[in-house]
């Protein structure tokens, strides 16, 4: 069942197919399948998907229904649909998230902030300041 958590965990940072699979460097019927559950990831694209929908890789592949915040995004957008497009941008940005190497509980801290307008250079600019006081 834990095809279902791929397509929840997805749509839960509200990106689409065809968005994931690009940031996934795969073909979007290739994530179809693996929602279907026709295929299943090797442990690098489980790591790969969990890291860009902001969850665990015991999130995606667990019984329960996961209990982050990225889970949880849709229920943080205020009636500004857009709350969280910055956020999105740079989950969707692959190589950028690569050299950030950011983390599941960085993603955790920046889907825990309730923001609109902020744009994905903000979000990388809460990021520098997030991993600048966590070091002090």
């Amino acid at each position: 069942m834990s095809h279902l958590k791929f397509k929840a965990a997805r749509q839960a940072v509200n990106l689409t197919q065809k968005e994931a699979a690009l940031a996934l460097n795969i073909d979007q019927s290739f994530l179809s399948r693996l929602e279907s559950g026709t295929k299943h990831p090797n442990v690098n694209l489980l790591s790969q998907m969990a890291k860009l929908y902001g969850v665990t890789e015991s999130d995606l592949i667990s019984a329960d229904l996961p209990t982050q915040p990225v889970a949880r995004a849709n229920t943080m957008q205020t009636s500004n649909s857009s709350a969280l497009l910055g956020l999105q941008e740079l989950a969707a940005d692959k190589a950028l998230v690569n050299v950030l190497q950011i983390t599941n509980e960085e993603w955790r801290m920046l889907l825990c902030l309730d923001l609109s307008g902020v744009t994905k250079d903000g979000y990388i600019e809460l990021l520098t300041t997030i991993r600048g006081v966590s070091k002090q």
